[in-house]
């Protein structure tokens, strides 16, 4: 979670996890790295292979959760497997967010 991110000035990160992602918007995307959950969005950077930085901002969006999968809007971040982190308090947190 030490990683610098760019953050709007009253944005912040509640919680973070490491860990292979399945992201489908249309499209299916298979990423390893980081997903941060901040106030106000679900942003995931991957440095493996190619360079991959993504944000699924709550603002005016539909946000729910399923089993092991966060949706945004017409995104669906589906949890594989994780390295580092804890799914539980990420997911804790993420229905907890009040946007």
């Amino acid at each position: 979670m030490n990683r610098n991110i760019p953050l709007q000035q009253d944005e912040s990160v509640l919680s973070a996890i490491t860990g292979l992602f399945e992201i489908f918007d249309g499209n299916q995307n298979v990423y390893f790295g980081k997903l941060f959950l901040t106030n106000k969005r679900l942003y995931i950077v991957s440095n493996n292979l190619i360079n991959v930085e993504e944000s699924l901002w709550f603002e005016g969006k539909m946000r729910d959760i399923g089993h092991s999968a966060l949706i945004v809007g017409d995104h669906q971040i589906t949890v594989r497997w994780i390295c580092r982190g804890n799914l539980f308090n990420f997911s804790k947190v993420f229905q907890q967010l009040n946007v």
